[in-house]
């Protein structure tokens, strides 16, 4: 603000404070015509405003659609790459579907095929879309400062006109009231002058912005509303090819929410694969301490009481373990130990290229820290206290009270041990032998 303006300011301030909104000078149809235009500057700023958080939230979504491909991935890929030694049995791996590593390789290439599509998309929506809004908004904010100046015009005429009615009230006069009034007169034509033309201009113009400013908003609602469908098309157009191509990994697509959980649970109950690991177990079930266990505030008073209780009981849960639980448990049997350790995984490793990947070798997915004892001068013998069937290859079969020749153990029982018996060799559970 100019020192001239900031004297303006304060020449016109006693008026504003002092002067009742009864003596102000109205003009109805200038006021409508300012109410139509406040109302149309909130809407531009709520269209602009809306449209850059569509075109920010839109690259965000391409962005972590693409990372959480890549995620998925990683996760997929549990090759441990460790050979084993030359005449030793390889333990087995739990190997992924080959469904699902096609589905999660697919996922990650047609996320970044959506991203590199849609993201030009983007630059037109800034262009035809976010850029003439700006636009729009200086040429309101323009139109604005007149208005503003068009205000205090109006505020010099009424305090310019009230002060020469109440000289002119006054029956006697002193010289330098008359004095007074001439330069009062002369202030108040000036300002006559420049309110009359600024109202008169806004009321003439103004309603020839409101049409032009129709002309302006439509096209760009239009494309605002053809590049959302384009682009919500795009991604859909993937997700779909994805999904057709992989129907046998998305065997639930079809299914409600809680259907679709009803069925993999029925399938394959993981959260009772993940409790009956030795490794959680061995913790005393410490991954539940960590969302507040018993006294999680999301477990029903029934389910605390179970897990308080499971707690007591040495820190296995009710739905934990062998006991009562035979469908979680595929080596259940009423006399046999806990379940054999868990099996690594293979999987594939991703290059730095999408769809590439590359063949591994494995090592196992858990190496217990206690150094192995390998097999001696002295042949060494356990005996079997239960019936074992091989699950899968280099798996060794037997039967209970079986005489196995111990090739390579672990001080741990809960580890795989290698053996031999009849000249078959391969990895059994520790736990379901014991040694002489």
């Amino acid at each position: 603000m100019s020192w001239k303006g900031l004297q303006k300011a304060v020449n016109r301030l006693p008026y504003q404070l002092l002067s009742k909104k009864s003596e102000g000078t109205k003009d109805a149809e200038y006021m409508q015509l300012e109410k139509v235009f406040n109302e149309f500057t909130k809407l531009v700023d709520v269209l602009a405003k809306d449209a850059r958080i569509f075109r920010d939230s839109i690259a965000a979504l391409l962005s972590n659609q693409a990372n959480m491909a890549q995620f998925l991935a990683v996760i997929y890929d549990a090759a441990l790459g460790t050979e084993v030694a030359e005449g030793m049995v390889q333990k087995r791996f739990q190997q992924t579907p080959a469904s699902q590593l096609q589905a999660v390789n697919d996922a990650e290439a047609a996320m970044a095929y959506c991203r590199d599509e849609v993201l030009p998309e983007l630059d037109v929506v800034d262009r035809d879309i976010v850029r003439p809004l700006l636009e729009l908004s200086e040429i309101i904010k323009t139109i604005s400062k007149t208005m503003v100046k068009r205000n205090h015009k109006l505020i010099d005429f009424d305090r310019h006109r009230i002060a020469l009615q109440k000289l002119n009230g006054k029956t006697e006069r002193s010289f330098s009231e008359e004095k007074q009034i001439f330069k009062v007169q002369s202030q108040l034509d000036t300002a006559t002058q420049d309110y009359n033309y600024l109202n008169d201009m806004l009321k003439s113009e103004l309603p020839r912005f409101f049409q032009l400013k129709s002309s302006f908003v439509q096209p760009v609602f239009e494309n605002l509303f053809n590049m959302q469908a384009r682009i919500y098309g795009m991604i859909y157009a993937r997700c779909y090819e994805l999904l057709n191509q992989n129907m046998e990994a998305f065997v639930t697509n079809t299914m409600g929410i809680e259907e679709g959980y009803n069925y993999r649970k029925s399938q394959r109950d993981v959260r009772a694969e993940f409790e009956n690991l030795d490794l959680l177990k061995s913790g005393g079930k410490a991954w539940l301490s960590v969302s507040g266990g018993a006294n999680n505030s999301k477990l029903t008073l029934q389910e605390r009481a179970a897990l308080k209780a499971a707690e007591a009981n040495g820190g296995v849960s009710p739905n934990m373990g062998n006991a009562g639980n035979s469908s979680y448990d595929p080596y259940y049997n009423q006399n046999a130990p806990a379940a054999p350790p868990a099996y690594g995984q293979t999987g594939v490793t991703l290059e730095s290229s999408p769809m590439r990947y590359e063949k591994q070798q494995t090592q196992p997915a858990y190496q217990h820290p206690v150094a192995p004892v390998h097999q001696q001068q002295q042949q060494k013998f356990v005996v079997a206290l239960y019936d074992y069937t091989a699950q899968a290859d280099g798996d060794l079969s037997f039967k209970k009270d079986d005489r196995i020749e111990i090739i390579e153990k672990t001080a741990d029982t809960n580890d795989w041990w290698t053996g031999r018996l009849n000249g078959i060799t391969g990895v059994f559970p520790g736990n379901y032998v014991q040694e002489f």
